[in-house]
């Protein structure tokens, strides 16, 4: 109940705070500013300039002022036409004017005298570039997004973007300029669908319901927060008084699908990748329900996915299967007031692929649904003044279990090449996890303040996150494993830990202000300063016992573990250089959101863990460790949050009136990062371990362990702290829509190193949960390292033509530098038993191989008669080359020091499509 009432309390106060503050214009709108000049290049004032298009509501204009200057801000991404208008002057429109998220597109206009035998038909420059914003993102329109060949997963629009590094082919992961994983913010239509305890998107949509994506990595604005990689914003479509229907069918074979890499299963039979089933199917429709006041638009999309990787019986293939639902109600109450309502839903069943090493009661199923909601008011104050105020919500339950529902403790055989799981699935759990945001922003344009015009945006912000996770080692609380220290003589051991809930809840106020002070035709100085104040806290949960029932007992709660108050200042500037150059210089500093799943495990009186050994497999077990809520401390009290300096400087040139080049050079350094941190208070004694040659820290009496921003006294590297840095240089070239082509392409130079939490993983910092990664004094020998994430070359090309016969063809070639690794090893010859070293830091000369990956595709549209009408068949070729190379080293193999390749890419296929369009 005292959630409850909180929950309504920040809702009231945010609201009565858009009353007296003067609050931005949404991350899902665009703008149009640009000046009006007469034939002879004098400033018109008191222009009238009106911007109408399919999904304009209402009437959108502003008057030119004293500079001839306007702008026109707060409009849906999509095409727009741009008409000025004034009382003895003519001038035509500028149609086709492409409005991109958080972008401002310049439309210059030219106005001469009317007459009644003459008519005025020019319209002036619309510049290629920005030449208003220091930020740098990519943006990817609907065209672009619908021609370019993608397994239908939103993320790989993010994939291909200038400076991001994705962990492996498919993967939702993404390193962003060298920062984590988890340092990112995904956006859906203004509702924020980071997982607070995962700093990942929870949530996916449609991607036939996509108007715009846009990548914001570089000189992003005081609106953005809780991010330093990037901030994903994606807008979906609405409905338009055009009826629209669009029915989809995507489907992969097996038959047109060819083998890159055979590995021999369990049985010795060479076996190369299996596509058992890929087939996806979209129905999108979307019009007027009353015709200039009520639009519906709605979505439908299922799929079924099963595989088996290179090495595995086709016969082991699982599916996973999803189902997506979209509603979108847009109502415009009068000229100036817009409402809308959404809803999705999406319900989810992922069996994940057995295999020779893996039997059916330890492979694992996913099972969840995730509903989400918003609720906006959108409100035209004036010409010059924009109001935006939404409510949006979403909840998730997650649930892991074993395949065959075996609640047997899983026990895996690490003597053999590849270790064996068996019995049942490891640490199932029962996840919740939620977010309820109001946000209240106004935009305000101003050419009467100081010198030039000014576009202000102000906002604030309220936001929850909730997560609660049920968990154990296995059913029961046990976990068995098998372990060969010296050949010949294999040991049992067994980790015991009674079941318990562990989670957060977090509460976000933000505040911002942003002003784009163009200070002349040549010059503008984009500045603006971001509040945010997290505060979270551990909520009580029940005790558990050996079932997961609860005993009655009631584990209390710690409020205010987290409590940071952040001041984030940007600034950057944009100047022309002649008449087609710009160059942008920013800084800025950002924080990365409050990601909880760094710091709310373990709990508070977490139940006590035991290690024990045997040397049979039904014991006795001896206990040689024991791991107690006495050695686990809440996190630092004077816990930081990760923060980022970043620091950027390019330029860019349009050549002609379709192309431009660029480069960017980008310097980030980040520090409070969070990890394991190791007390002083306890003894350490030095052991030289043989295996490895190193000398290494025995635990005689175990010191106090918590979440800091160091690794600690205790650690091995006690003055460290956990901290990375990134330099990267891009290079691109983009080519709009002319001539029946266009292309967009990008080169990376980046190298990101350093001391992050989590050392052993092969992807960039990802969230703690429940790991003990870095809780050993020894975990950080060698651990200041090229970073997971780090490829030093990444080149990029996505082009589209349109060919002879009425043909579309498309293509999208990528080649990804290796990732680096470090070479580990596990030791037993040290008191507290098994841990982890680096024994070789990860380095260029320590890389994964370098992919080659060229996808293609054909396609003909066939008219229907009537305007629109269409269908479209095609296909699409993934990975022509047929490159093998391979993503990552076997896991549990890796971790012993054995490196053996998995996660290979995916071989050349083909997918067809087909679409009916109305």
């Amino acid at each position: 109940m005292q959630r409850v009432h909180r929950r309504f309390l920040i809702i009231a106060v945010v609201l009565m705070a858009a009353l007296v503050v003067p609050p931005a214009l949404a991350q899902t709108t665009g703008t149009v500013r640009g000046k009006v000049v007469d034939t002879d290049g004098n400033a018109l004032p008191g222009v009238m300039v009106q911007v109408t298009g399919d999904l304009v509501r209402g009437e959108r204009f502003a008057y030119t002022g004293e500079g001839g200057t306007y702008v026109v801000g707060a409009l849906p991404p999509g095409l727009v036409t741009v008409t000025p208008t004034l009382d003895g002057f003519a001038g035509a429109p500028a149609e086709e004017v492409r409005i991109s998220i958080a972008g401002a597109t310049t439309v210059n206009l030219v106005m001469g005298p009317s007459t009644v035998t003459e008519e005025i038909t020019v319209t002036g420059e619309r510049p290629l570039i920005d030449i208003s914003s220091n930020a740098v993102a990519t943006n990817y329109s609907s065209d672009f997004i619908e021609d370019l060949p993608t397994n239908r997963y939103f993320h790989e629009y993010m994939a291909v973007a200038p400076g991001i590094s994705q962990s492996s082919e498919g993967a939702v992961r993404f390193s962003a300029f060298g920062s984590s994983t988890s340092s990112n913010t995904w956006n859906i239509d203004g509702v924020n669908s980071t997982a607070g305890d995962t700093g990942n998107s929870w949530w996916y949509i449609n991607p036939d319901t996509i108007a715009e994506v846009q990548v914001l990595g570089i000189g992003a604005p005081a609106e953005f927060g809780d991010m330093s990689g990037a901030a994903i914003n994606v807008v979906t479509k609405s409905g338009t008084n055009d009826f629209e229907l669009n029915l989809g069918y995507y489907g992969q074979f097996d038959s047109l699908t060819e083998t890159n890499v055979e590995l021999p299963d369990a049985n010795g039979i060479n076996r190369g990748h299996t596509r058992d089933e890929f087939i996806n199917t979209s129905l999108v429709v979307g019009g007027p329900i009353n015709v200039d006041k009520l639009w519906y638009f709605g979505a439908l999309e299922y799929n079924s996915d099963a595989i088996t990787e290179a090495g595995v019986d086709p016969d082991f293939a699982s599916p996973l299967e999803w189902e997506r639902y979209d509603l979108k109600l847009t109502y415009s109450a009068n000229d100036s007031n817009t409402f809308e309502l959404k809803g999705h839903y999406e319900d989810y069943d992922y069996n994940y692929a057995r295999s020779p090493f893996v039997d059916a009661d330890a492979a694992s199923l996913q099972k969840g649904f995730n509903p989400a909601w918003t609720l906006r008011w959108q409100s035209v104050l004036s010409g010059s003044s924009f109001l935006d105020i939404h409510y949006a919500g979403w909840t998730g339950d997650d649930f892991w279990r074993s395949q065959t529902g075996s609640t047997a403790p899983p026990f895996i055989d690490f003597t053999q090449p590849v270790p064996v799981e068996s019995q049942g699935v490891a640490y199932p759990y029962d996840y919740f996890l939620s977010r309820d945001q109001v946000d209240v922003k106004l935009s305000h344009f101003a050419d009467d303040l100081m010198t030039g015009t000014h576009d202000f945006k102000f906002g604030i912000q309220a936001n929850q996150a909730e997560a609660k996770t049920q968990v154990q080692p296995g059913f029961g609380g046990v976990y068995y494993w098998l372990y060969e220290y010296y050949p010949g003589y294999p040991y049992y051991y067994k980790y015991e830990r009674l079941p318990h809930y562990y989670g957060s809840e977090a509460d976000t106020v933000s505040a911002f202000i942003d002003d784009s002070w163009q200070i002349n035709d040549k010059v503008t100085l984009n500045v603006g300063v971001r509040y945010d104040n997290n505060k979270a806290d551990i909520p009580s949960y029940a005790r558990l016992d050996s079932n997961g029932n609860p005993t009655g007992e009631t584990i209390p709660g710690v409020s205010n573990v987290v409590d940071w108050t952040t001041i984030a200042p940007r600034i950057g500037i944009t100047a022309k250089v002649g008449e087609k150059g710009v160059v942008r210089a920013s800084y800025g500093k950002y924080y990365d959101g409050n990601v909880t799943g760094n710091w709310n495990w373990p709990p508070p009186d977490i139940p006590t863990a035991t290690y024990g050994y045997s040397y049979y497999s039904t014991g006795p077990f001896y206990t040689y460790r024991y791991l107690t809520a006495d050695n686990i401390g809440l996190p630092d009290p004077n816990l930081d949050p990760p923060e980022t300096d970043q620091y950027s400087i390019g330029y860019e040139h349009q050549i002609g009136t379709d192309m431009a080049v660029g480069i960017l050079g980008v310097v980030k350094e980040t520090t409070n990062m969070i990890g394991w941190e190791l007390l002083g208070d306890g003894v350490l004694e030095p052991v030289l371990d043989e295996a490895t040659g190193l000398t290494l820290l025995s635990i005689v009496e175990q010191p106090t362990l918590r979440k800091g921003n160091r690794p600690g006294d205790g650690s091995i590297a006690p003055d460290a702290r956990y901290e990375q840095e990134y330099e990267g240089i891009v290079l691109n070239f983009r080519k709009n829509y002319s001539n029946g082509w266009a292309m967009q392409s990008s080169y990376t130079w980046s190298e990101s190193s350093g001391r992050i939490p989590r050392m052993f993983q092969q992807v960039q910092h990802t969230p703690f949960y429940g790991s003990g990664e870095g809780n050993d004094p020894n975990n950080h020998i060698n651990a200041d390292q090229l970073l997971q994430g780090d490829r030093k070359h990444v080149f990029q090309v996505q082009a589209n033509w349109s060919l002879p016969w009425e043909l579309e063809a498309t293509a999208l070639y990528r080649f990804l530098g290796g990732r680096p690794y470090s070479i580990q090893q596990q030791v037993f010859s040290l008191a507290q038993g098994r841990t982890q070293v680096i024994v070789s830091p990860a380095s260029d000369d320590q890389r994964l191989p370098d992919q080659n990956i060229l996808d293609i595709g054909l396609g003909r549209r066939f008219k229907l008669g009537g305007s629109g009408n269409a269908i479209r068949v095609g296909f699409e070729i993934f990975n022509v080359f047929n490159d093998d190379a391979h993503d990552f080293w076997e896991g549990a193999a890796y971790g012993r020091g054995d490196l053996i390749p998995d996660d290979y890419l995916f071989p050349r296929r083909v997918m067809l499509r087909f679409n009916l369009e109305l």
